[in-house]
């Protein structure tokens, strides 16, 4: 069935995650464009400065932890109060602890798993009778290929990744009944605060094959997902080709991955170099760390992909 046209103006959209890198790049482009936002953000202040720099008559920001339910009700409550309603959905929600497995507690793992996967999940079961309202209903969730290849470094991040990929794709092929557009976008290593600090952490390498992509790149996608929506869409395809590939064969991991790493951690090292030369860190009693930021949009959410 073909779809008309997506519209934009006076449409109401949910960004979780949205003053973030990643996160605040829509919710501008959506405020654009004519659309309502609501950011949905665990940083307030952040959340409201962007708000109030695009103008709050098209713009809200809310505050709160989203790996509670209250919290996501009450998110959906004031939307409904603030724009009547709402039409897209961003789950845009992510963390990573790049801490060695068997190093973390349980209580941390479960957080990991609550930000990246549970929480996603439970706002857009939700969120469906709101959206069920619309008249051309979008739900949009920022993944990862870490949701397609697993990154031995963060197997939590990959768990949860590989989970919410499968629940979304689910979703997807169920839309003839529920009437909501339900896709994913996929990025590779993508320059956020949070890559940077999972660089400097000692992250996976795998990260670092390629350079890591802008986030206007993630953008593009999320743009077309809502023009012209399909099961995923991929940042930057040769990568995604990659993953896809490497993964018919799982059982060559084992002598795939050392290969790659070899690439990865040439890349690491070059992309570190770059953050000093961009100005990006600074060396505090002989350990590299990011400096600290002085606006909401150079600003490390905790909760961004």
């Amino acid at each position: 069935m073909k779809r008309p046209p997506f519209r934009y103006a006076n449409r109401v959209a949910i960004v979780t995650g949205g003053a973030g890198d990643i996160g605040s790049a829509v919710v501008r482009h959506a405020h654009a464009n004519g659309m309502r936002v609501v950011i949905a953000d665990v940083d307030l202040r952040r959340g409201e400065a962007l708000a109030k720099e695009l103008g709050e008559e098209r713009c809200v920001a809310l505050g709160g932890d989203l790996t509670q339910e209250s919290v996501l009700v009450q998110l959906l409550e004031q939307t409904e109060r603030h724009f009547g309603g709402c039409d897209v959905l961003i789950n845009n929600l992510g963390m990573t602890n790049t801490t060695p497995f068997e190093e973390r507690s349980t209580a941390c793992i479960e957080r990991e798993l609550a930000v990246v996967m549970q929480s996603p999940i439970l706002l857009t079961r939700l969120a469906f009778p709101m959206l069920q309202r619309a008249d051309d209903p979008r739900i949009i969730t920022i993944t990862s290929l870490g949701g397609i290849t697993p990154l031995k470094e963060t197997p939590i991040y990959s768990a949860a990744k590989f989970g919410l990929r499968g629940a979304m794709l689910a979703l997807a092929l169920d839309e003839a009944r529920h009437g909501i557009s339900i896709s994913c976008v996929l990025p590779t290593a993508t320059d956020t605060y949070m890559l940077r600090q999972e660089a400097l952490d000692g992250g996976s390498v795998l990260n670092f094959i390629d350079e890591p992509q802008p986030v206007s790149a993630v953008l593009k996608s999320v743009i077309r997902q809502l023009e012209h929506p399909r099961l995923e869409s991929y940042p930057k395809t040769s990568d995604s080709f990659i993953a896809r590939f490497g993964m018919l064969f799982p059982n060559l991991q084992r002598r795939l991955v050392p290969l790659f790493e070899k690439l990865g951690k040439r890349g690491m090292e070059k992309y570190l170099r770059g953050l000093e030369e961009r100005g990006l860190v600074e060396c505090h009693e002989g350990t590299l760390r990011q400096k600290a930021r002085q606006h909401w949009h150079h600003s490390h959410p905790n909760q961004v992909p």
